[in-house]
């Protein structure tokens, strides 16, 4: 639950970077780079690395069995270094955004803050990282560019309730897939994922809502330009 809790955190704040990124350059005189064209469908940075072991201590992940949800993510012999985002910065726009930058900590921190987000990981197994992570990887990438491309604040109730519907339907339709396989383990790791979207809406909001608040705050930006109630 708290991998997929994060996701949702991750993605709106990368948004948020991106996009204060470009306006902060553009209403400088910089390079004008539209966000959406500064952000791709896969991670082009990359902060820890996997574990591989074939030593007996680690476990086998079991996709049959719904028990397996209960082992802690380092115990297992396969692992991946799972990004939060999962999503890119895109050449050649966001090298150009950065030579734009030079000069202008404001639009640095921003550019640092997308790049930190874009490469943040935690160890998941792998089986669950090429799974129903897999699926939100790909939920990432069509939502980063429709929320992108809106014109309106990329933090709002309504792009919130979006992720959190269009995951939740993502996964359900991969989870009934494994449960008809019999994979109960697959199903018992969908079902955390779900219930992050069923339940912790009321609690992202607030959370996310202060975070780019803060960052504007001390960054002196404006924060209706990012977060839509």
């Amino acid at each position: 639950m708290r991998h997929a809790n994060q996701r949702v955190r991750h993605f709106f704040l990368f948004l948020f970077a991106v996009d204060a990124a470009c306006r902060r350059v553009a209403a400088n005189g910089g390079a004008a780079v539209a966000p959406a064209s500064a952000v791709q469908e896969k991670a082009t940075h990359q902060i820890d690395a996997g574990f591989r072991s074939a030593d007996a201590a680690y476990e086998a992940f079991d996709v049959a069995n719904a028990g397996v949800i209960g082992t802690a993510a380092t115990a297992f012999g396969r692992t991946d270094a799972a990004h939060f985002c999962n999503l890119g910065l895109r050449q050649p726009a966001w090298p150009t955004l950065r030579q734009a930058a030079t000069g202008d900590a404001v639009a640095q921190d921003l550019m640092l803050l997308a790049e930190k987000l874009a490469g943040d990981t935690a160890q998941l197994p792998q089986r669950i990282n090429i799974g129903p992570d897999r699926v939100i990887d790909m939920l990432h990438a069509t939502l980063a560019q429709r929320f992108l491309g809106a014109g309106t604040p990329v933090f709002s109730t309504a792009n919130l309730q979006a992720y959190l519907a269009e995951a939740a339907s993502a996964i359900g339709l991969y989870r009934a897939g494994h449960v008809a396989r019999g994979n109960h383990g697959i199903a018992a790791c969908c079902d955390a994922y779900l219930q992050v979207y069923a339940t912790a809406g009321d609690a992202i909001w607030p959370s996310v809502r202060g975070m780019i608040y803060a960052e504007c705050a001390g960054l002196r930006l404006n924060d209706a330009d990012y977060i839509g109630y």
